[in-house]
């Protein structure tokens, strides 16, 4: 047993980070129901944010410190409470997205004030050992941990024996009930914003000296946090922070086994492990917090285009029909006027844009969140690059294998979705994306680790692809099958079930919708898709490493198709177009320019939190009031009218 102190004492270390890291989720979803996927964003900003204090200013840690926890943490707490105070009652998918939006906005902050570079700090508790019986403990962990308990006692009281205590279990469920009671919901909700950020600044000032602070590190060391949330059900702090010390002592005593290869990967993934198998065992007892004031559909605030009369609907289908054909040509033809780099370009937005379809299929006409789907084109690279062949003669038989390796990935991503919805779904799929990103794509037999692997231009009965141009074209021709195919089954019965699924699951049963059946269905059909796109990407990189289907990807692709439109196939299209603007270069960008590009992609989702259906549907909105505004006047027709027995013309004009 004695052999396992040092890696007890560890795991205590780690899992009192995840301690302060899942009261501080858990304080705001049992205030405000929002669950902040940014926690970890923050506490990146606030360790950039001490460093610039305290090594580039030079101020002392007496200074830097009261100023980081006092000033920056206050003021980030007071924005979310801001930002998400309109978004109290709506349905639980708009807060995920917007808080989805503010991880992308604080790390493109990151990035653009601080270059996105790692930097280490000194240690604000002195690293030195002492003594405690057999064991050497650094001041370092014991601090640590005297923290973290000393800020769930703070907690414990505050929410026990106070006022702001007792008004935090109404506020959500009951704001009616907390009014009549005098309870200022919204001090209650700003508090608890205040009081999660100054916590998510210690996990930054304590775990920066040691693990360097970068926009993915401290975003990452979060999720240990939301594990330990989910084993509390989001409500019960004494169980979080239980949960998250006996979680990081499991994880250290692993490591004790995982010096390198799959073992290490798998130490390294226990959060995400854990987080997916509670949500899987938990699901039928896990509730969303303020469903009681949430719309009883999801159509009232995330569904797509009211449906039209048939003469109406038939018009708006020969309109896109048209729109996309000439779009189509048009973009068949670029190559006879744009150079080689910028088919490049045009040939990764194609793929990119198809990935985008699979995303507005699965979460605009579905309703099923997922921050998984680069995981899908992951394993389409992968299959491709390894069977292939040498100059790319097998490529067709790979994609397709790719493509049925989708299948069972798909079922276990969508496995959770037969008892989960909404928040419980989004994490589900973000525990998946992590597993196959740290576990699978990571391992030497899959991408040869970091160093990646190689793959051969497409050849296709013969027929190579080496050259830009046919690459961008056979690009382009799926993109035009998969878009094509979208929108008639759009317009079909399988459409109709989509949205029945997404706008009334509960009284989609009655009309004879197989709920298990549609969403597994989805998420595979969708993931052997986006294996597909995983295909034409490795022959279009031609070297491949795990680190291009990280769980980001996934991030970005959802964002820029809520920006476009998420349950419209021309917000996938823009999605595409953003992407290649933003950040592939497709016309020329000053340097520097693409860290504003994303923060506006970010605020764009954030300013889109009450208008999800995307810019699309906003312009087209916008366009036709215009136009009713415009539209002439009515005339009255010409009346002929008699008098005194001869005809006398009339006009009647409008009043």
């Amino acid at each position: 047993m004695s052999v396992y102190w040092p890696f007890i004492i560890i795991g205590l270390f780690t899992g009192s980070i995840y301690g302060l890291a899942a009261m501080g989720v858990v304080l705001t979803y049992k205030t405000t129901g929002v669950f902040n996927f940014a926690y970890g964003g923050i506490a990146m900003v606030c360790g950039y944010a001490y460093w610039q204090f305290h090594d580039v200013w030079h101020l002392t840690a007496w200074i830097a410190i009261p100023l980081l926890m006092l000033v920056v943490a206050p003021v980030i707490g007071l924005v979310f409470e801001q930002l998400f105070r309109p978004l109290a009652g709506l349905s639980a998918e708009i807060p995920i997205v917007v808080s989805l939006a503010m991880l992308a906005l604080l790390q493109a902050v990151a990035v653009l004030f601080w270059k996105g570079t790692s930097h280490g700090l000194q240690p604000v508790i002195p690293r030195s050992t002492f003594r405690f019986g057999h064991l050497y403990v650094g001041y370092d962990q014991l601090g640590t941990l005297t923290c973290a308990l000393a800020a769930a006692a703070f907690l414990w009281w505050l929410l026990r024996h106070t006022r702001f205590g007792t008004a935090t279990r109404a506020v959500v469920d009951n704001r009616d009930l907390s009014a009549m009671i005098g309870v200022n919901g919204d001090n209650v909700r700003r508090t608890a914003w205040l009081i999660s950020s100054m916590f998510a600044a210690l996990v930054g000032l304590l775990l920066s000296p040691t693990q360097g602070v970068d926009p993915n590190g401290l975003v990452l060391i979060a999720i240990g946090g939301f594990t330990a949330a989910v084993l509390g059900r989001l409500t019960s702090l004494p169980w979080a922070f239980g949960g998250s010390l006996a979680l990081g002592v499991f994880q250290s005593v692993l490591s004790r086994w995982s010096s390198s290869g799959i073992i290490a990967n798998v130490e390294a993934s226990i959060p995400f492990l854990v987080l997916f198998v509670l949500l899987i065992v938990m699901g039928g007892s896990l509730k969303e917090a303020g469903l009681a004031v949430r719309p009883m559909a999801l159509a009232g605030n995330v569904a797509g285009p009211v449906e039209e009369d048939e003469v109406g609907h038939a018009r708006r289908a020969q309109r896109s029909t048209a729109f996309g054909t000439v779009a189509f040509v048009v973009a068949l033809c670029l190559p006879m006027v744009l150079s080689g780099p910028k088919i490049s370009v045009l040939t990764a937005g194609a793929i990119f844009t198809i990935v985008a379809v699979t995303v507005v299929v699965l979460t605009g006409w579905a309703g099923q969140i997922s921050l998984a789907q680069f995981t899908f084109v992951g394993v389409g690279a992968f299959a491709v690059g390894h069977w292939s062949g040498h100059s790319g003669e097998n490529f067709l038989w790979a994609t397709l294998a790719g493509a049925a390796l989708a299948v069972p990935i798909g079922l276990f991503v969508g496995l959770p979705s037969l008892r989960l919805k909404g928040l419980y779904l989004a994490l589900a799929t973000f525990a998946a994306a992590l597993i196959m990103d740290n576990i699978v794509f990571n391992s030497q037999s899959v991408s040869n680790g970091i160093t990646g692997i190689t793959a051969p231009h497409p050849r296709i009965f013969g027929v190579s692809f080496a050259s830009t141009t046919a690459l961008y074209e056979l690009s382009l021709a799926v993109l035009g099958v998969v878009l094509l195919v979208a929108f008639v089954l759009r317009r079909g019965p399988i459409g109709r079930r989509l949205l029945i699924l997404r706008d009334s699951p509960l009284a989609s049963s009655t009309l004879g919708v197989n709920l298990t059946i549609t969403k597994l269905v989805a998420f595979a059909a969708c993931g052997v898709v986006a294996a597909i796109a995983g295909a034409l990407f490795a022959g279009y990189q031609q070297s491949i490493t795990p680190f291009d289907f990280q769980w980001s990807q996934s991030l970005e692709v959802l964002l820029l198709v809520v920006l476009g439109g998420r349950s419209l196939l021309t917000g996938s299209v823009i999605a595409g177009l953003v992407y290649m603007i933003g950040t592939l270069n497709l016309f020329p960008i000053p340097a520097g320019w693409h860290s504003y590009i994303q923060l506006g992609i970010a605020v764009g989702v954030i300013g889109l939190g009450r208008n999800p259906e995307g810019t699309v549907a906003i312009s087209r909105a916008e366009t036709k009031r215009t136009l009713s505004i415009l539209h002439p006047r009515p005339r009255r027709p010409l009346q002929f009218e008699t008098l005194a027995g001869s005809p006398r013309l009339e006009v009647h004009s409008g009043s």
